[in-house]
């Protein structure tokens, strides 16, 4: 790029031709500048001509110094291609003429105008910014206009305008005052919205200079005075929107609510004079409209399911729109964002219950079902102290009398067929199952998505739990060693014994039963041997939920990221495949399930949705076999009632939600090309790695986590050569001995290879 600065060191350097043959070189060039025109831009000039020295007071650190401290250098510096170029601001060419009116202080260098050059214009005058963009003959011959504005712009920007793209400056037809000016803002909106969100820090960032040219073509383009106006007042023609404020406005929404956070404030202060325009851009009205509509959900909370769903359609018209505007996305519109969950719940429960056979339900479950509960659990989790009895009400409202009617009709299906036996979840060598407790369907749909669009490969089965659908129960029925289990004497707890002896598995029993059927057990973060076969588990949605009730809401997403990160972990170790099952899923009311008492001193066990009555108990309640003992009877709460008050999260009943369950199957999509690494050497800190593969685009990494990329130790992947080789190197800061993986990558970024190493070698 051609800057306006380099061509000046050019036409400078060009002063000091000569005739080799016939003349000396001159000892110095003059630059005068009578009028000071260049002398805001010392700073620049100095670090770009570090010949240039400067006239005034003495300051050797910037070459710089009076006459005689000038001459005296001259005398003592070696001698040298590049020649001095003295700067002498306040001094014109003139002023050199006749030497009987020569400032003193200017004496000891008068005769270098006989020994020098000079670097003036073709008529003797001295260059000014304007005559070395506009004159052909020693400038750049650009097309500036020459009226005040224009001037007074290149003047005070002089700095912004020796660093422009001369090819730049040389596109519009006629360079003006607001050309200039766009060398100091090339964001005008956006560098007045900074101004408004911190006007004191704004002002002190820019010279007086600057901040005139600045305020003059705010001035121009949108008819405030920054420097007479208040921020309130400028917030106030923002609101509005009129001419020009329009484009002001949406940069507002653009930027939003990564930058300029505090200009919500000056809104709020705004009082135009006229409410005659769109007033979605005043913060009050949003929050008037969100208190409104607040009152209107309380409403809805107190309705029966017909007209509360009414009601919230009704209120979805009305508000919807206030999701697109800035308030939104600055967090002032909460209700509203509850209000598409709400009305999303509307919809789901207002249909028919599909299917009149287990198969049937299941499939309309699985299908379009378990997007009511995705809803309610979307708008729960928006719940805070402030609104949550609010949010509650609402959600139970459209919620629980479908839950109602949706168990009904499973209550009525397994009463004709009976209650499904579950199907064996297989553990194929190369494959890693992934117990994930309490992944509802819902919640294994949402973990669907968002590893497809990660652009892993993923099935989804379903899957009906072992009755009742609590982890003592299920989640043995989903490991490889549930054909050495039966029923025993667990069964008070709904925990199945090991055949042959009798005694309920525990937890060391049940990983000796894994290590001999060759399952490895994956602790923590553990990717163990990927051919073979292996279980681990992950997650805690079940745990939270017995805690912290509806509060579950907030907590599931974090959990499916998280899962999410499990599952790379293990297929980028080598796993060919993840197989995510569960245990069962579960219910969760806002306000609590309906109660449904059991007379006291029936039971052997009680839990929040099922209990193992005594066997010489009866109760009048629904039951169903135990899964692994049909000749033990499970008693549970009927519908979506629970046997204690007030409970939000429970499961172990009957209902689609606690027992029809995902099966995921996750592979990685096979990469364009296949590689592996092959030699693996450190020196020091520099690690030199070899690919089985010429294919272009292969990359290496070294990590510290194998499927995290942000744990990366370089700056960035390395392409391999054309040789399969690759070198990095680990910056110093950086402790020698840590564990890390080197991670072989595809063009698109997929893990084909890894293996282990100790950053600077293995011990």
């Amino acid at each position: 790029m051609s800057t306006v600065i380099n061509a000046l060191a050019a036409r400078l350097a060009e002063a000091t031709a000569h005739n080799h043959a016939t003349e000396q070189p001159p000892a110095v060039v003059l630059w005068t500048d009578g009028d000071r025109k260049w002398e805001a831009a010392l700073p620049m000039l100095r670090a770009r001509l570090p010949q240039l020295w400067t006239w005034g007071e003495y300051d050797p650190a910037l070459n710089q110094g009076p006459a005689a401290w000038i001459k005296w250098r001259l005398g003592h510096v070696a001698a040298s291609d590049v020649v001095p170029v003295i700067y002498l601001p306040g001094v014109r060419r003139l002023e050199f003429r006749s030497l009987e009116d020569f400032p003193d202080a200017l004496r000891p260098i008068a005769e270098l105008q006989f020994r020098g050059t000079w670097w003036t214009q073709q008529n003797t005058k001295d260059w000014t910014p304007l005559a070395f963009l506009s004159s052909s003959n020693g400038g750049l011959g650009l097309p500036v206009a020459e009226d005040a504005n224009t001037i007074a712009a290149l003047d005070q920007l002089v700095s912004r305008v020796l660093t422009a793209d001369i090819a730049e400056l040389s596109k519009p037809a006629r360079l003006e005052a607001e050309h200039f000016a766009a060398l100091l803002t090339g964001d005008l909106e956006g560098d007045l919205l900074a101004w408004l969100d911190a006007p004191d820090l704004v002002r002190k960032s820019r010279t007086e200079a600057e901040w005139s040219v600045f305020c003059t073509l705010v001035k121009s383009k949108l008819a405030v005075d920054l420097d007479r106006d208040s921020a309130t007042v400028v917030g106030e023609h923002l609101v509005q929107r009129n001419g020009g404020w329009k484009v002001v406005w949406e940069r507002y929404e653009r930027g939003v609510p990564t930058s300029y956070r505090n200009v919500h404030v000056v809104l709020e202060r705004a009082q135009p004079l006229t409410l005659m325009f769109d007033k979605s851009t005043l913060p009050r009205h949003n929050d008037e409209q969100e208190q409104a509509l607040r009152a209107k959900l309380v409403a809805v909370g107190q309705q029966p399911e017909i007209a509360a769903r009414k009601a919230v359609r009704e209120l979805e018209v009305a508000h919807s729109a206030r999701r697109t505007w800035v308030w939104a996305k600055l967090g002032k519109a909460r209700m509203a964002r509850v209000l598409e969950h709400l009305a999303a719940l509307a919809d789901a429960t207002d249909g028919e219950i599909g299917g009149s056979t287990r198969d049937a339900l299941a499939t309309w479950y699985a299908d379009e079902g378990h997007e009511a509960d995705a809803a309610a659990l979307a708008a729960l989790s928006l719940a805070d102290h402030a609104d949550g009895a609010v949010i509650y009400a609402a959600v139970r409202a459209l919620y629980l009398p479908w839950l109602q009617r949706v168990a009904e009709r499973l209550r009525e299906v397994v009463a004709a067929t009976g209650y499904p036996t579950p199907l064996p979840v297989a553990v194929e060598p190369g494959t890693c199952l992934l117990f994930a407790d309490g992944l509802r369907w819902d919640v294994g749909a949402n973990l669907t998505e968002r590893l497809l669009g990660a652009r892993y490969d993923v099935e989804c089965e379903g899957r009906w739990v072992a009755f009742p659908p609590v982890t003592g129960t299920s989640k043995f029925d989903v490991s490889p060693i549930r054909a050495q289990l039966v029923g025993g004497t667990g069964a008070a707890d709904f925990t199945p014994s090991v055949r042959g002896t009798g005694k309920p598995v525990d937890s060391a029993t049940f990983r000796k039963l894994m290590a001999d059927a060759g399952v490895q057990v994956l602790a923590g973060n553990d990717t163990g041997d990927p051919d073979g076969r292996g279980w681990t588990e992950f997650g805690d949605i079940d745990k939270y939920g017995h805690m912290h009730g509806c509060k579950t809401a907030r907590h599931v997403d974090d959990q499916v990221r998280e899962l999410e990160q499990r599952i790379a972990e293990l297929l980028a170790a080598g796993w060919a495949q993840v197989r995510v099952t569960t245990d069962h899923g579960w219910l969760l009311v806002p306000g609590g399930m309906p109660p449904a008492k059991v007379p006291p001193g029936l039971s052997e066990s009680r839990w929040g949705r099922c209990a193992m009555l005594k066997s010489t108990s009866k109760a009048d309640l629904p039951s169903l076999p135990w899964a692994w003992d049909a000749a033990v009877e499970v008693t549970y709460a009927p519908g979506v009632c629970a046997f204690y008050a007030g409970t939000e999260y429970a499961h172990g009943g009957l209902t689609l939600q606690e027992c029809y369950t995902p099966v995921l199957t996750i592979r990685l999509d096979q990469p364009l090309v296949t590689a592996k690494i092959g030699d693996l050497k450190w020196v020091g800190l520099r690690c030199k790695v070899t690919s089985t593969s010429s294919a272009a685009g292969l990359r290496l990494d070294l990590r510290t986590k194998l499927a995290d990329p942000k744990t990366t130790v370089l700056d960035a992947p390395k392409a391999f050569s054309t040789e399969n080789t690759c070198t990095v190197y680990v910056t110093k800061d950086r402790e020698e001995g840590t564990a890390a993986f080197a991670v072989l990558l595809a063009p698109d970024g997929t893990v084909i290879d890894k293996r282990s190493t100790t950053i600077g070698g293995d011990a």
